[in-house]
């Protein structure tokens, strides 16, 4: 089993719930570790289109919870497509 054990969940209440939260069946997480963004992707069932609307979901809640357009989420992505501005780091 490939669970993560959580000491706190901000919930959509924006609240903590205080308990332990396993996450099962991670598929992707990302999380910042000295100064620098960790990506994990758990593939396993998965391929490259079901990460592609598991992306479209990202922005619609990054639009909902900025109170911004998709538009202006897919604006700033389209720019650091063709300019990146940091590097695919892993570990070994």
């Amino acid at each position: 089993m490939n669970a993560k054990r959580l000491t706190e969940l901000s919930l959509g209440g924006g609240g903590s719930s205080g308990r332990p939260f396993r996450i099962e069946k991670p598929m992707l997480m990302m999380f910042e570790h000295d100064g620098k963004i960790v990506c994990h992707i758990y593939p396993e069932g998965y391929d490259h289109t079901h990460y592609g609307l598991l992306i479209c979901d990202l922005v619609r809640h990054l639009s909902r919870a900025f109170k911004v357009g998709e538009d202006e989420i897919w604006e700033w992505i389209e720019k650091e497509r063709r300019n990146p501005t940091t590097e695919i780091t892993q570990s070994a």
